[in-house]
């Protein structure tokens, strides 16, 4: 039943404990302002970085508003955000309704989506821990514990022909089920950020959040506390982008409409997080952030000495698209081209690897070559590098 407390905290105690948290004169780190708009107080996110000559670095930073814990080197504007295997603390200064942020796993699908496998539903607002157990009871007794007239069910089915329910049971629209709880604690075993209710914005392309690896934490404050620093700071929303952030773009976070605080209020962020300032609800709009430009950097290169068979292989911050490597070109010596050579594009988790390869025979002996990737080489969302880049080397003497 522990569990069950703990997980349905995400939902009921979001808008419960504001009420024993917080204050109209609350000035300390431990306070939470439930007054106004949800606010924005601070975003943390990866940025790279280079030092003592070392490229590709990475530190988590706060890129938007400030903290009286934090240094210069903690806390500034972000102009190379990591473009791959970013992850955002959204640090509000009051709680939201998780109900309009999260949702739980049912046991069969129950919907039709193009965001997720369909197999989750919104919990409503004023559900408790006994709301969602009852919807985790046994399949045969769900129609009279969990019915789907009840305006507090859970999982219920919206699919005309009904959801399957493993490979035998069909539940018709209208009814729960039930909730997806192997290990019988009485609540879901999985949550997930409700699609499109929170996600970032780069010009004019919405990167959306993962939603399995995305979530709503209603605990925490001000207050560093001595496990996690910074990073737990709360309460928040952990958004990771799904796939990845377009590179050279300037970015900011965006909530769906339906977000809000226990009085309906939208999420907005004041300028630097400054939440004495103020801001328009539904205006988030003072984040922002930019995302490290498109590059290759070699891997293992030996100049001079470079293997005259050995493939090259160049990393880039993000995917790269296929279908643009082919104006990739090589040079041998000061200006002959060379054409003895295929471009290629890992696959799975190495989307963001460029390989070269030889054909046969390789390279000459002791001669130097060059490859020129021009700004046509792009990422996944068609943006490429500021300006041709080039890569040279010296092959070994034999």
């Amino acid at each position: 039943m522990y569990m069950a407390l703990h997980r349905i905290a995400r939902w009921a105690l979001s808008a419960s404990l504001v009420l024993v948290a917080c204050s109209d004169t609350a000035t300390s780190a431990t306070d939470l302002h439930p007054e106004g708009p949800p606010m924005i107080e601070q975003v943390r996110l990866k940025e790279v970085f280079t030092a003592n000559n070392i490229p590709g670095l990475q530190r988590v930073v706060f890129g938007f508003g400030t903290h009286s814990d934090a240094t210069a080197s903690d806390e500034h504007p972000v102009m190379t955000a990591a473009a791959s295997g970013n992850r955002l603390r959204i640090i509000m200064d009051e709680l939201l309704r998780g109900n309009f942020l999260e949702e739980i796993q049912c046991r069969a699908t129950i919907r039709t989506s193009s965001d997720a496998d369909g197999a989750f539903g919104k919990v409503p607002v004023g559900d408790t821990p006994d709301d969602i157990a009852r919807c985790a009871a046994a399949q045969d007794v769900l129609p009279v514990r969990c019915p789907g007239s009840d305006s507090r069910s859970v999982c219920i089915c919206e699919l005309d022909g009904g959801c399957l329910v493993g490979t035998s049971v069909t539940v018709p629209k209208g009814q729960s089920v039930g909730v997806n709880d192997v290990d019988h604690d009485g609540a879901a075993d999985a949550t997930q950020l409700i699609p499109g209710a929170v996600g970032i914005k780069c010009g004019t392309i919405d990167v959306p959040a993962d939603p399995s690896m995305s979530y709503w934490n209603p605990s925490g404050d001000q207050q560093v506390p001595a496990q996690g620093g910074f990073d737990a700071l709360g309460p928040a929303v952990v958004l990771v982008p799904k796939p990845q952030l377009p590179t050279s773009q300037d970015c900011t976070v965006v909530f769906g409409p339906s977000v809000v605080d226990k009085d309906g209020n939208q999420v907005c962020a004041p300028p630097n997080g400054d939440i004495t300032a103020g801001c328009t609800p539904g205006d988030t709009s003072a984040v922002h952030f930019q995302v490290e430009p498109m590059g290759f950097l070699p891997q293992g290169i030996s100049d001079p000495g470079q293997s005259r068979t050995s493939p090259i292989t160049l990393r880039a911050p993000a995917s790269i698209d296929p279908a643009s490597i082919t104006g990739i070109t090589v040079t041998e010596g000061t200006s002959t081209p060379f054409t003895n050579f295929t471009p290629s594009v890992g696959t799975m988790s190495s989307t963001n690897l460029l390989t070269i390869t030889w054909g046969a025979g390789g390279l000459a002996a002791a001669t130097r070559y060059t490859i020129t990737i021009p700004t046509t080489v792009t990422d996944s969302y068609h943006f490429g590098p500021p300006q041709p880049i080039q890569i040279s080397f010296t092959t070994s003497a034999n």
